[in-house]
């Protein structure tokens, strides 16, 4: 790694952790603190919050000394592929939501993992939005299943082979990186229905052929969740929408959640341009 490369990876060790729920529920964290969490000189940490705001990624509160997520920052993400996305996928959201009487979901496949973007929350959602910007394993999740029945089998094999299984971290990455919550932990680690290529293969096959993608209650106990993916105006699969439900409310209706989040998603990638399909 080079000495630029490495002064880069430790500048985003702050701002990840600036954007934990400690640094949030305590309005900030001061250098000492970001010092103790991250196991560095306080020292060099000081000089690094002060390179950061000066390019406005992150702020510093005069009276409590603390350093919060900045200004410029908000304005990069505004312009992401993500956010604007979530900006055209809202009004879907909240007709799906009303439909559905569940919160709706507009979700996007990173690596091995899936990181909802956007929720829109029913008034009694069965699942909140605490899953909202965070990275949970994709084959657990209905969104993981319909964006990688997308794929081909080259492209589905090669990802299995690079994400299928839980690979703990080195030492040295957990170290780096904020703690996570508990739930996160316990999803990354426990085994989910889905443990072998063959297995992802027949459904990705069946995900493909229904147009949608079920997962029943991997992600959360008692919720079937069901998702579609979307794509572009060049065709290509840019994320998914999906809602949940308890299973003892909808019962045997899997196809029929399955049906409505298939058509809205359809509805918001002709909108995105896409029109290979009706």
């Amino acid at each position: 790694m080079s000495l630029h490369t490495s002064g880069l990876a430790r500048d985003l060790e702050v701002l990840e952790l600036l954007g934990t729920d400690e640094a949030w529920d305590a309005g900030g964290l001061g250098v000492q603190r970001i010092a103790e969490i991250l196991k560095r000189d306080k020292g060099q940490i000081s000089r690094v919050c002060q390179t950061l705001q000066a390019t406005g990624l992150i702020n510093r509160d005069r009276h409590s000394r603390r350093y919060t997520l900045g200004h410029h920052l908000y304005a990069l993400a505004m312009r992401t592929q993500e956010a604007h996305l979530a900006l055209l996928a809202r009004p879907t959201l909240l007709d799906l939501m009303a439909r559905a009487e569940e919160s709706a979901h507009l979700t996007v496949l990173r690596g091995g993992a899936i990181m909802t973007v956007h929720t829109e929350l029913a008034q009694h959602p069965e699942r909140d939005d605490s899953f909202d910007g965070v990275s949970i394993p994709a084959l657990k999740t209905a969104s993981g299943r319909a964006i990688l029945s997308t794929f081909t089998p080259d492209e589905l094999s090669a990802w299995w082979e690079e994400h299928g299984e839980f690979r703990e971290q080195p030492e040295t990455l957990r170290q780096r990186r904020p703690p996570e919550t508990s739930i996160i932990t316990t999803l990354r680690r426990k085994p989910g229905s889905i443990r072998s290529l063959s297995k992802l293969q027949r459904i990705a096959r069946a995900t493909k052929k229904a147009g949608f993608a079920i997962s029943d209650g991997e992600l959360t106990p008692n919720i079937v969740d069901a998702a579609a993916p979307l794509r572009n105006s060049q065709g290509l699969v840019v994320g998914a929408i999906a809602v949940g439900a308890r299973s003892t409310r909808i019962k045997d209706g899997f196809q029929s959640l399955g049906a409505l989040v298939k058509e809205s998603a359809e509805t918001l990638s002709w909108e995105l341009g896409w029109h290979g399909q009706s």
